[in-house]
């Protein structure tokens, strides 16, 4: 298929592919952060207490309490603008491209007008705590040229990792975005919405509150068998809630808060953005595994449909396989998330539960 290589900012694809295999360092600028924990897990009434009381985590093997795990990359980030550095939003630019790379950093420089996330996947070695700082490296791996529904355009894949300033390897991942031109017609239709979406019905309030997790209760490796269906996780998502889910990540693409800049790129409303489906999905493995259980992997992930304000999605979780190993008992699973169009995200995760007897 010939893919039109329409440069963005006078980048072309065949100069991004010159940076296939380049190693690229980066630095978090924060420290990882109690409150940093909290603002984000209060987007989604999240009351498990490993991350809130210290003493609960150490009795179950922690030094204090552990950020989520998908929240590792939030702490791997740079600044978005620092001291020094031109002002961010000059007067008439509605929509200020973030982030720009910080002193010292290196971007690979990227063709193609608009990006959405595709997939990701994650493995997860080494817990993180408050007062930890990360440094990682990424890289560009393939790209691969595609026109889809969306537009023209190609797939990029990075991998990278990211260490503790201790020394300790805390994550290995794998990411794929989609760059594109979008199709002007596909754009003239999502112009043309009406400038208010059409109400959609409340939720029945057994679709998006979930019940009490009673933590004192712990789920054995022997308790588990293929074929096993996981408690489902349900949630409503505002404009609201989206809006500070992508502000907890520092995520702020206009995807993410900006109806007439998504339109422009030919979606029907703002999009729930990629870190809010990870932190459900680790919602739907913890309050399954529990404060015993461990989540070891992430992923592949494939996003396959948009979630939208006043949608009201639902994760969910089928046991694959199970696997003693090393003291402890590993669980596989394929997990999914549907919203009312269908299934929005769908992908594995792999956990590890105590072995009965060892329990605590």
């Amino acid at each position: 298929m010939q893919i039109s290589n329409s440069p963005h900012q006078g980048i072309t694809l065949e100069e991004t592919s010159k940076w296939l295999g380049r190693e690229l360092p980066s630095t978090g600028v924060d420290e990882v952060s109690r409150s940093d924990i909290r603002r984000k897990l209060e987007v989604y009434c999240f009351d498990c207490p490993l991350h809130y009381d210290d003493d609960v985590a150490q009795a179950h093997g922690y030094r204090a309490i552990p950020a989520p795990v998908v929240m590792t990359g939030l702490w791997s980030m740079g600044p978005h603008w620092a001291p020094g550095q031109p002002p961010l939003f000059p007067p008439g630019d509605s929509e200020s491209r973030l982030p720009g790379a910080p002193e010292g950093e290196t971007h690979v420089p990227m063709p193609f007008a608009r990006n959405v996330q595709a997939g990701s996947e994650t493995e997860y070695f080494e817990p993180v705590y408050p007062g930890d700082r990360l440094h990682g490296v990424r890289k560009l791996v393939e790209i691969t040229p595609k026109q889809t529904r969306l537009g023209n355009g190609a797939f990029f894949t990075f991998e990278g990792r990211h260490w503790k300033q201790t020394g300790e390897l805390v994550s290995a991942s794998r990411s794929t975005g989609y760059r594109y031109d979008p199709f002007p017609e596909r754009v003239e239709e999502a112009r043309a919405l009406p400038r208010e979406p059409a109400p959609r019905p409340t939720p029945d309030p057994l679709t998006w509150s979930n019940p009490e997790v009673d933590w004192n209760l712990q789920v054995a490796f022997e308790d588990v068998s293929a074929g096993n269906e996981i408690p489902p996780y349900g949630l409503w998502l505002s404009y609201q809630r989206i809006v500070m889910s992508v502000a907890a990540d520092r995520m702020f693409s206009p995807l993410h808060h900006s109806r007439d800049y998504t339109r422009g790129q030919g979606l029907a409303d703002i999009i729930f953005n990629t870190r809010g489906y990870d932190i459900v999905f680790e919602i739907l493995l913890r309050r399954w595994i529990g404060l015993d259980g461990r989540v070891r992997r992430m992923g592949p992930f494939r996003m396959t449909n948009n979630s939208h304000p006043g949608d009201t999605i639902t994760a969910g979780g089928r046991v694959e396989s199970t696997e003693a190993r090393d003291g402890e008992g590993f669980v596989s699973l394929d997990i999914w998330i549907a919203n009312p169009r269908g299934e929005a995200a769908h992908g594995k995760a792999t956990v590890s539960l105590p072995i009965r007897g060892r329990v605590g």
